[in-house]
């Protein structure tokens, strides 16, 4: 598994050798086998650690045994407890969501205080597959069905190459110990009833389920740069900066094909929604 991890940063240009890499370490298995990957590779890293004190005793003594893991290697640990609950009250948003924001908001000041070149999350290819089925149950576009990017501005995720049953091979192999996260086997998280009831049928309909989807998120990736170098250029006909303001020539656009797919995007980027989008393009000849 270590070839195809330094085959896979290499391909994907996750990084340079020389750079300095902070890892965001849970305590499950996958960010434990990540960290023994970056070790024997011989990478420069750092571990840091989130204690989003939802689990009471359980989050503590992850954050412990995450310590105890840097000891081991004789590296930095970060470590910070963020009141997650409260945090999620005052921004109207899910627990989940929440804890996402305070995670990669304090794990970037990290890194560029600290000096790191990037960060490096444990998502692997089952989170893939389960992050396209979670968009796709909410309804989405390419982008949403392309899966996870291996690499996002400073953060790289240099494990989506192997599945879940190739990492918990490797860690028996390596006799590598973990936490188990108990709220992993809650079916009342959507990403859990997926991962648990949606997944395991699609499985029994194709048992390469991984490997194929893999492939399919692959050629989806592509067919988003493409549509998005489309639109690119097409904004740049279409728009006219003067006073102040931004006007789209409508005209124009009425050339191309799917122009209503085409305003969707260009106008996302100023924060429309698609819904929204539709409006103003159905009402374009009032």
């Amino acid at each position: 598994m270590l070839s195809e991890f330094l085959t896979f940063i290499r391909e994907q240009s996750l990084f340079e050798a020389q750079d300095k890499i902070l890892l965001a370490v849970s305590g499950g298995i996958d960010s434990v086998v990540m960290s023994d990957l970056f070790n024997r590779a011989g990478f420069y890293f750092a571990i840091a650690h989130c204690n989003f004190g939802l689990r009471g005793p359980e989050s503590d003594g992850d954050e412990q045994f995450v310590v105890q893991l840097a000891q081991q290697y004789g590296l930095a640990a970060y470590t910070n407890f963020f009141d997650t609950p409260a945090f999620a009250r005052q921004s109207g948003i899910s627990l989940q969501m929440a804890a996402r924001q305070l995670r990669y908001e304090w794990l970037e000041t990290l890194r560029s205080t600290e000096g790191y070149d990037y960060i490096a999350t444990a998502h692997q290819l089952n989170d893939c597959i389960e992050t396209l089925l979670f968009n796709l149950s909410r309804g989405t576009g390419i982008a949403g069905l392309s899966g996870i990017r291996s690499r996002q501005g400073r953060v790289i995720r240099p494990l989506l190459f192997a599945d879940r049953e190739s990492v918990a091979q490797y860690a028996r192999q390596h006799q590598i110990s973990w936490r188990e996260d108990s709220s992993n086997r809650e079916s009342k998280y959507a990403r859990n009833l997926i991962r648990h009831q949606v997944v395991p049928v699609l499985k029994k309909l194709n048992p390469n389920l991984e490997s194929t989807t893999a492939l399919t998120m692959e050629r989806l990736a592509a067919t988003e740069r493409l549509f998005q170098a489309s639109v690119a250029a097409l904004r740049d006909q279409l728009e006219e900066r003067k006073e102040g303001g931004i006007y789209l020539w409508f005209e124009k656009l009425e050339n191309w094909p799917e122009p209503l797919l085409h305003l969707s995007h260009i106008l996302e980027y100023y924060g429309f929604s698609y819904r929204q989008v539709r409006t103003i393009w159905d009402s374009r000849h009032q």
